[in-house]
């Protein structure tokens, strides 16, 4: 076999145009998702240096604002994302000193391929960022491998930045830095605390930066991502984690069909087993096994992080790599087989990714239609507009156009709307002729028609009362669930 290495340009390329083909779908037909929509027309037009602050996210829309003054646009947002994550992908190999071009190729093409990226994919407004955390993450790792102190405090500059992109990164940074030291397998355990200490430390600065931010009233503590529990709950927690780590070799998702995660299974036990030669190693592997569960056991709800794509796009993804990296090491039947299923790998995740993009499309379709017949009939019935919207129940028609089976649900990769409920005004006065919405959608006056209406209404959209229309509100009552939530917040 030829072990001649790729160049970084020609590797740098091929991922590109790999991640590329595989999104081309994607690419020409502007998706918008969820939340987005606000970003594209609504009430905030252009993304800034703090959007993302009040979670910090300070450092997630720094590019988008430098390269493109906040805005998103079609092709040139996703070939920058795109052409971020390959360049991240090149550093890796580079920094776990992958020789065999082969071994390079599939190392560098795992972690884009994988429909964790899905996750991802689903927030044009945040690919550019979380994309860039990758590069960032491993020229962090690499100047740590340099004994003077200055490097360590670039280091842990980057390491601060992709934190501030998403805290999940914290498991990319702390499994490929378990990953190298196992691959190099000369190296003892001062050595590796040694190297760890600027992990550790930028891990500290971040959570008391988060405090002073906090503090100062900057930072909302009280989203998912923030929300972290005491020591004692933590450990309490931990059995919970445990659970969800093991569980997420083989329960199955919308577009992770079991043929994934048989190949995912596969080349981690192949990978223990080889390790389990050499104690150090062993250790190592079980704490970047670990680390995999890390954002599921410091957040208080652990059912906002567990198998969740866009997590675990940085934690079980580079494992899976990690993984790929350690077998291809290895000589005889083990890296022959690594490289069968690596390659059995790749390819049902780019069939899966690419069907994702088929099933968005038709649900983003199908919504829209929902979306033009309602505006539609509030314009037929109100001559006043703007109104106040209330959305109950979120009504995704994606789940329609996929028939596979599966264990856990993704919200955001399948279930959830493209038409978020509490922002519908993005959506709905993208389509509608006139301004149809405010952007709020809270009842603040709940008048006695409007009491009596809501106490009363039990079928929902087609029904002709799924939807209440007065001078100031528009009610559109989309799902029985949503009926049934909004009955039990009315005061008795």
């Amino acid at each position: 076999m030829n072990t001649k290495k790729f160049t970084d340009k020609k590797l740098f390329m091929l991922v590109f145009l790999a991640l590329n083909l595989v999104f081309a779908f994607y690419q020409i037909s502007f998706f918008i998702g969820n939340h987005d929509w606000d970003w594209v027309k609504g009430t905030n037009q252009i993304l800034s240096f703090n959007t993302g602050l009040f979670e910090a996210r300070y450092s997630k829309f720094i590019l988008n604002v430098m390269l493109y003054g906040g805005q998103i646009l079609p092709i040139l947002n996703n070939l920058t994302a795109f052409a971020l994550l390959s360049l991240g992908m090149v550093m890796l190999v580079n920094y776990w000193q992958i020789k065999n071009k082969y071994s390079q190729l599939i190392i560098a093409l795992t972690p884009c391929i994988m429909p964790y990226i899905l996750g991802w994919m689903y927030f044009p407004i945040n690919i550019i960022g979380n994309f860039m955390a990758i590069p960032l993450i491993i020229g962090g790792l690499m100047l740590i491998e340099k004994e003077e102190i200055k490097y360590n405090a670039y280091a842990i500059l980057c390491f601060l930045i992709t934190l501030g992109v998403y805290p999940s990164v914290a498991e990319t940074i702390i499994i490929c830095f378990l990953i190298k030291q196992i691959l190099n397998n000369k190296q003892n355990y001062k050595a590796i605390a040694k190297k760890f200490l600027p992990i550790l430390l930028s891990l500290i600065i971040f959570k008391l930066l988060i405090l002073v931010l906090s503090k100062a009233g900057i930072v909302y503590t009280e989203n998912y991502n923030l929300q972290t529990l005491s020591l004692k709950e933590t450990i309490l927690n931990s059995f919970n984690t445990l659970d969800v780590i093991i569980k997420q070799f083989y329960l199955t998702l919308p577009f992770f069909p079991l043929s994934i995660k048989l190949c995912g299974l596969g080349l981690v036990i192949l990978a223990t087993t080889q390790i389990l030669k050499n104690k150090q190693s062993l250790i190592l592997w079980i704490i970047a096994l670990l680390t995999t569960g890390l954002t599921s056991l410091l957040t208080s709800n652990i059912s906002d992080t567990a198998f969740m794509p866009r997590i675990n796009f940085y934690g079980t993804n580079f494992l899976y790599t990690g993984a790929i990296a350690i077998l291809l090491s290895q000589k005889g039947i083990y890296k022959n087989l690594c490289y069968i299923l690596s390659l059995a790998l790749i390819y049902t995740s780019a069939i899966s990714t690419i069907e994702a993009q088929k099933v968005w499309e038709l649900g983003k379709r199908a919504e829209l239609n929902l979306i033009n017949r309602i505006s539609s009939r509030i314009e037929e019935n109100s001559n006043i507009l703007p109104l106040t919207p209330v959305i109950a129940g979120e009504y995704s028609l994606r789940p329609k156009y996929y028939n596979i089976s599966y264990n856990i649900n993704s919200p955001y990769i399948l279930e959830r709307s493209f038409v978020v409920r509490h922002i519908p005004s993005g959506a709905y006065n993208f389509y509608a002729p006139n301004k149809l919405f405010y952007s709020t959608s809270q009842i603040r006056n709940l008048k006695p028609d409007m009491y009596s209406y809501l106490q009363t209404v039990s079928t929902p959209y087609p029904h002709q009362n799924s939807i209440y229309l007065d001078d100031e509100y528009a009610i559109i009552m989309l799902t029985t669930d949503g009926i049934n939530a909004i009955q039990a917040q009315l005061p008795k």
